[in-house]
């Protein structure tokens, strides 16, 4: 039976009834949100063996696996709350949680890299390219970086950081934007010159 995670969510009714003999999870990043109706029906399915498979099994802190390992093997890693406090970033006062956590790992995490099964590739090279802002992509980038500045240190000052993510993350989001092309703030400057992709297209 081939599903997806959206088919999974409507018929889990009728699925946790069922008894498989493995339950393969691809893509399974899909359920690291262990509150989410997807990770919820997942660990509703009975199987003699369960899989997981993900190129990205860890995307934004170690919290990520407790879901997976729930589904894997239900209690493994114990508590949701105390596994949280214990992979909380910057908060560990040693290496011992972490270090307790990759021998728990070690014997059933599978990690293969495209140069263990993929042996006639080429190993890859990076190149890393300068180009400098043409002056009205420099002025514009400028004039975007002061007023988000501004804007930043005010509502830092009124709220706090904490209460700021949102804010920084949208002005790295529109400087990143104007460093590549000024079109991407302005859709009347889709025809201004761009540095970033003169170079791309000399590549």
């Amino acid at each position: 039976l081939v599903t997806t995670y959206g088919m999974l969510r409507r018929d889990i009714v009728t699925l946790k009834a069922l008894p498989f003999d493995y339950v393969i999870l691809d893509e399974a990043q899909a359920i690291k949100n262990a509150d989410s109706q997807a990770a919820k029906a997942s660990r509703l399915l009975q199987a003699e063996h369960r899989l997981a498979l993900s190129g990205t099994p860890v995307e934004n802190h170690l919290g990520d696996l407790w879901s997976l390992f729930e589904f894997l093997n239900p209690g493994m890693l114990g508590r949701s709350t105390v596994f949280h406090q214990l992979t909380k970033t910057g908060e560990a006062q040693d290496d011992a949680p972490l270090n307790l956590l990759a021998i728990a790992m070690r014997p059933v995490m599978l990690r293969r890299t495209k140069s263990q099964v993929l042996s006639d590739l080429p190993d890859k090279t990076e190149q890393t390219l300068f180009c400098d802002l043409p002056a009205a992509q420099r002025q514009l980038y400028n004039a975007l970086r002061d007023y988000y500045r501004t804007q930043l240190n005010q509502h830092v000052q009124a709220v706090g950081l904490k209460r700021s993510k949102i804010q920084i993350l949208e002005a790295l989001l529109r400087l990143r934007q104007a460093a590549c092309h000024p079109g991407l703030i302005d859709p009347k400057r889709t025809g201004d010159p761009s540095a970033k992709l003169d170079a791309l297209l000399e590549q």
